[in-house]
C-alpha cells in the first residue's frame, strides 16, 4: 500500500501562512495547544503546522509534571517557532521544526519559552483552546513573568487554513476514506446473526489497525435500541452480551484518523438481508435525503443552505427531523444531540458544522461529513453518511466505494 505523504516545505507554507494571518490581527506570535495521547480529536492544530503528535496519555498534574499530554507551540512573528512536549521518541525523524524541547513541566517551560522568545506581556493569539485546560493557564501565571500573560483566543486562524485542503492533503482524506471503507466492509461482514456488536466492532477494528488507522469511536446500535445513535451509553459504545437476531435494524457509524487525517461514515442494514417495508422506508429514506443534500453543493452557497435543504426534504416526506415547530415534523433523538446534517472534515471532526443558519461558504477543496440519521417511532433508525470532496464544478464522493445497501 502507497501511502500518501506531506511534503516538508508544505509545513512551513502552512506556519507562514498563520503567522501572516496573526499580524494582520495584531498578534505578537501564536501560542498553539494540542492535547495528545489516545484522544485523538484535539491534536490537529500542532499536527498540521509540524507534523507531531504528543503520545504521552492526559494524566493529572503531579509535583514532577504538569499538562501531561499535551503539547505547546509557540509561533512568534519574528523569530524561529519551538515545541513544549512532555514526551519525545522520535525513531521516524517526523518532526518538521529543529527546535524540540521534552520537559516534565510544560507549563512552566512554556512560559520561559515566551519569556524568552520576548512574548511576555505581548498579544497572544492562543489556538487550541478546546485542550487548554484551567490547570495549564494557573500554573503558566505563576512560573516568573507569568502575571504578564496575555492570551487572546485565536481559534479562528488555524480553523480558517485547515478547512481548505491542499492537493497532498485531498490525497491523505483520499487514503483515509479508502481504508474506511475497508473498515466498514469487515464490520459489516461479521453482522451476522448470532454474533454480536462487539464480535462486529472487533472485526472491523482488525482490519483498521493494519492499514494505519485509529478508531476514535464507533457508534452502533442494533434491534430494539436501533433508534438510539449509540447501542450502549457506558464504555464501550456497543453491546457484547446480545446476540444479533434475523431481522434487527443496525446502523454503524465509524470515525477515526489514517496516517492523521480522518475517516468518518455510516451505513445501515438489517440482518439476514431482509427488510421489513417499514425498515426499508427508513433506510431508503437515510441515503435520499443524503444524495438529496450532496446534490445541493455548490461553491458559493452557505452551509445553512445545505441544512435547510436536509431539513425541508425530511419534512416533505413524514420524517422526524432536525427542526421542530408549527411547520417542522418532530425532532428524532439525533436531531436533538446533533441539530446537523454533517461537518468538515480533516484532521478530526472540524468546524464549520452543516447546521441551521451557518454562514459559512462552500469552497472548493473543502471536504464535508455529510449524515442523517432517519428514525420513525416504533420502526427504529438508519444511518447514511458520504465524505466528499468539493470542486469547482463538481463533488467527488470519497466513501462511494462502499455499498449504499446492504440488502
Amino acid at each position: 500500500m502507497i501511502i500518501p505523504q506531506i511534503a516538508d516545505q508544505e509545513f512551513a507554507d502552512r506556519r507562514a501562512a498563520a503567522l501572516r494571518r496573526a499580524k494582520d490581527d495584531g498578534f505578537d506570535g501564536l501560542l498553539v495547544w494540542s492535547r495528545g495521547g489516545h484522544t485523538v480529536e484535539a491534536y490537529g492544530d500542532v499536527f498540521y503546522l509540524t507534523n507531531f503528535h504528543s503520545l504521552f496519555p492526559v494524566q493529572p498534574d503531579r509535583c514532577s509534571w504538569a499538562s501531561r499530554g499535551h503539547a505547546a507551540l509557540i509561533l512568534p512573528i519574528a523569530g524561529d517557532p519551538v515545541i513544549i512536549t512532555d514526551y519525545l521518541d522520535d525513531p521516524e525523524d517526523r518532526i518538521k521544526i529543529s527546535d524540540v524541547r521534552s520537559v516534565a513541566d510544560i507549563t512552566v517551560s512554556t512560559t520561559e519559552a515566551l519569556r524568552e522568545k520576548g512574548l511576555l506581556g505581548k498579544r497572544i493569539g492562543l489556538v487550541g483552546g478546546n485542550s487548554f485546560l484551567v490547570s495549564a493557564e494557573r500554573r503558566m501565571r505563576t512560573a516568573p513573568g507569568g502575571e504578564l500573560l496575555n492570551l487572546i483566543p485565536a481559534d479562528y486562524i488555524l480553523e480558517d487554513l485547515r478547512v481548505i485542503k491542499s492537493e497532498a492533503e485531498l490525497n491523505m482524506m483520499r487514503h483515509a476514506a479508502g481504508v474506511g471503507v475497508m473498515w466498514m466492509n469487515a464490520t459489516f461482514g461479521a453482522l451476522q446473526e448470532g454474533r454480536t456488536e462487539g464480535d462486529a466492532v472487533g472485526e472491523g477494528l482488525r482490519v483498521l489497525a493494519a492499514n494505519g488507522g485509529v478508531q476514535q469511536d464507533i457508534a452502533i446500535s442494533s434491534g430494539p435500541n436501533s433508534e438510539h445513535y449509540f447501542g450502549s451509553s457506558g464504555v464501550p459504545h456497543w453491546n457484547i452480551t446480545r446476540p444479533l437476531q434475523k431481522g434487527d435494524l443496525v446502523h454503524v457509524d465509524q470515525w477515526g484518523p489514517v496516517h492523521a487525517y480522518y475517516t468518518d461514515f455510516a451505513r445501515s442494514m438489517v440482518v439476514g438481508g431482509k427488510p421489513s417495508d417499514a425498515q426499508r422506508e427508513v433506510l431508503e429514506g437515510a441515503i435520499s435525503v443524503i444524495e438529496h443534500v450532496i446534490e445541493g453543493i455548490k461553491p458559493g452557497r452557505t452551509l445553512g443552505d445545505l441544512f435547510d435543504r436536509g431539513a425541508t426534504w425530511l419534512e416533505r416526506n413524514g420524517f422526524p427531523g432536525p427542526r421542530s415547530g408549527p411547520n417542522g415534523s418532530p425532532r428524532n433523538n439525533f436531531s436533538v444531540q446533533f441539530p446537523s446534517f454533517g461537518h468538515s472534515l480533516g484532521l478530526g471532526i472540524d468546524v464549520p458544522n452543516i447546521a441551521e443558519n451557518e454562514p459559512a461558504i462552500i469552497r472548493p477543496n473543502m471536504v464535508l461529513a455529510i449524515e442523517a440519521l432517519v428514525s420513525q417511532p416504533g420502526v427504529g433508525a438508519a444511518n447514511f453518511e458520504q465524505n466528499v470532496i468539493v470542486h469547482p464544478d463538481r463533488v467527488e464522493i470519497l466513501t462511494e466505494g462502499c455499498q449504499k445497501r446492504w440488502w
